[in-house]
């Protein structure tokens, strides 16, 4: 079940605390890439391209957006009206609803329960134990099997450790996940190898975007 799930809801799955159901790093972080992920479906679905430097949303949509997920189509919503800003500006504008479309599918998919109820907005309001523990467990032998036994990650594992690392949220990432084992699939997508290369310009300028966020928030 967990290849249905989307990069932003891997993210908040391997984010939460399994019992209190509250996030275990700085939300700020792991909203940002939870819209960075968005971002990256973008291009994957091939809505997304670069055109004169930029990156643009490609084509006119069949409403509303029907190819995409919730997240996406907000990031594609928000893209196509805001042209003039740069990708650091769309993942801080995107990264609400990029969670809520996260939360809510993962609710959708019976992995979490929702605890309480939200006030005026704010992500930490709502507790979401996690239900979908084999799911969980299964989430992170993926991600041990890359990290710490070397074995090649399918493009959607290795975009979500790449995610993980630039947002610095190495510490949701399996206990004993070999440090030297991520620096090699993190080389081997900066150098365009493996299956991930497809995703271009747009991963570069997604991820820089992401670190350039972070670091002016001095998390």
């Amino acid at each position: 079940m967990t290849e249905d799930l989307t990069i932003g809801e891997r993210i908040v799955l391997l984010a939460l605390d399994e019992e209190t159901g509250v996030l275990r790093e700085a939300p700020l972080r792991v909203s940002l890439a939870v819209s960075a992920a968005a971002l990256l479906e973008l291009s994957v679905s091939g809505h997304l391209t670069e055109r004169d430097g930029a990156l643009v949303v490609a084509g006119e949509p069949t409403p509303p957006d029907a190819d995409l997920g919730p997240a996406a189509a907000a990031m594609a919503g928000h893209v196509r009206s805001h042209p003039d800003e740069t990708p650091r500006e769309w993942l801080l504008a995107v990264r609400e609803p990029a969670m809520d479309a996260a939360y809510q599918g993962l609710l959708e998919k019976e992995l979490v329960r929702a605890q309480g109820r939200r006030v005026l907005g704010a992500f930490g309001s709502v507790k979401h134990p996690v239900t979908g523990l084999t799911e969980l467990a299964a989430l992170r032998g993926r991600l041990s099997a890359v990290l710490a036994e070397g074995r090649a990650p399918d493009e959607a594992t290795a975009v979500l450790i790449t995610l993980l690392h630039h947002a610095g949220l190495q510490a949701v990432l399996p206990n004993g996940s070999g440090a030297e084992s991520h620096d090699d699939v993190l080389a081997a997508i900066a150098e365009g190898q493996g299956q991930a290369a497809g995703l271009g310009d747009t991963i570069r300028t997604t991820f820089a975007a992401l670190t350039a966020v972070i670091a002016s928030s001095a998390l």
